[in-house]
């Protein structure tokens, strides 16, 4: 997959709009009210202009609607090999050549150093939800022995990595960090050397955390419940390569639906590519990522993204569009701090807006005006705007700045 798109890309797209209008009521109807015809689609701006973009919301709606599947719904039941389901709940139904991301998960795995025959632990949920048994059968696919883990029994989970010898970690970070702790009570040492990150953002505090403790080399990957996996890390760790092989993705400004170029943020829209049980065009989860400029390292010319946030929760700052999450993995690397509020004011008679950090304090820094320098600079880097930083009792920030919502992070006045 490129951004922009190759030519290639694009006839598959075309192809696989053509497949879907003659099997998906959903999509036929769709069309047919656009005046869209697939074949008449003959650049990307008249399929980004005309097709109008699924939101989760009518998937959901659509399937409650029309049980269990909904009007999506593209093949025969007959034809149906194997049933998943998303929070929602969302019903997904698979072909048999459908593989559920997994050769990229694969090629993934392998861009990680694992080796063939070493024993992988993966602690997503099996329950329901089809994360665990995705990832589960990449590993098994790459040659890797395979512990179903799940989630929660940490000191049985603890007993069985230590006994078997995993040297993989697949999961949540936030687990990962309950088992180090259990196992440092339990007297016994993991031995994973590689983590595969994902379903939590892995910040840069307790990414450092975790490689100190366990000797371990993470890797951040996202992907999302509908549409499989997106993006992860190379050996680099220079942002996440987008890995969707059979995804045709779209980064868009979240404002004017435009396409951005590196460097920008953009909410991605994705269709997928190719025969599907239930097809999805221009699916838009709401998710942000910015491209990040240049070649990586690795030599791997797949482009590069760095996951935002939620895009409801985006606003443009300077020109620029900041997530709090991004605030949020600043902030987090220094423990004298706590909740936070960026409160932007366009003060009379001046061009440009003034974007002020106030950071609240849960202890006394030892040094107020070096933390405020440091913290500058490094929202700087990470968020590409100049705020002034204001130190605060963490008291005085409202509790519903805080994370995971971040309702009232980003104030403007």
């Amino acid at each position: 997959m490129h951004w922009p798109f190759a030519a290639e890309d694009f006839v598959r797209l075309r192809d696989t709009l053509a497949w879907v209008a003659e099997r998906s009521p959903y999509y036929r109807r769709l069309f047919t009210a656009a005046g869209v015809r697939p074949g008449e689609l003959h650049t990307y701006d008249d399929f980004r202009t005309r097709v109008a973009r699924t939101q989760k919301a009518d998937l959901a709606a659509n399937q409650r609607a029309h049980p269990p599947f909904g009007e999506f719904l593209a093949v025969p039941r007959e034809e149906i090999a194997s049933l998943h389901t998303s929070p929602g709940p969302i019903y997904i139904p698979r072909l048999a050549e459908e593989r559920g991301g997994r050769p990229v998960l694969v090629e993934a795995i392998a861009a990680m150093g694992v080796r063939p025959r070493e024993v992988a632990h993966v602690t997503l949920s099996y329950h329901v939800m089809p994360g665990g048994l995705r990832l589960h059968r990449a590993f098994e696919e790459h040659g890797c022995l395979v512990i179903n883990g799940g989630t929660g029994a940490s000191r049985l989970q603890v007993q069985i990595a230590h006994d078997y010898g995993a040297t993989v970690y697949a999961g949540t970070p936030s687990f990962l960090a309950n088992l180090a702790d259990t196992a440092c009570e339990m007297g016994l040492r993991l031995p994973y050397r590689i983590g595969f990150s994902t379903a939590e953002a892995l910040t840069p505090a307790l990414r450092q955390r975790l490689q100190a403790a366990l000797g371990i080399e993470l890797f951040d990957h996202i992907g999302e419940a509908q549409i499989g996996p997106v993006a992860g890390e190379c050996r680099a760790h220079d942002g996440m390569h987008l890995h969707a092989r059979d995804l045709f993705c779209e980064f868009l400004d979240p404002e004017s639906g435009a396409p951005v170029g590196p460097g920008g943020v953009g909410e991605l829209v994705a269709t997928q590519l190719g025969r599907r049980a239930l097809p999805l065009v221009r699916y838009a989860p709401r998710d942000a990522y910015r491209l990040l400029p240049g070649a990586c390292p690795c030599g791997s010319p797949a482009p590069r993204v760095a996951f935002v946030g939620q895009v409801g929760a985006i606003k443009k700052i300077k020109g620029v569009l900041v997530h709090p999450a991004q605030i949020h993995a600043v902030t987090s690397q220094f423990p004298e701090l706590g909740r936070f509020q960026v409160v932007v004011e366009h003060p009379a008679g001046e061009r440009y807006e003034r974007a002020t950090l106030r950071a609240g304090t849960v202890r006394p820094p030892a040094d107020a005006d070096a933390l405020r320098r440091t913290l500058a600079e490094r929202l700087k880097a990470t968020v590409l705007i100049q705020m002034e930083v204001a130190l605060v009792p963490e008291g005085d920030v409202p509790e519903t700045a805080g994370p995971p919502a971040f309702a009232e992070a980003l104030v403007k006045r």
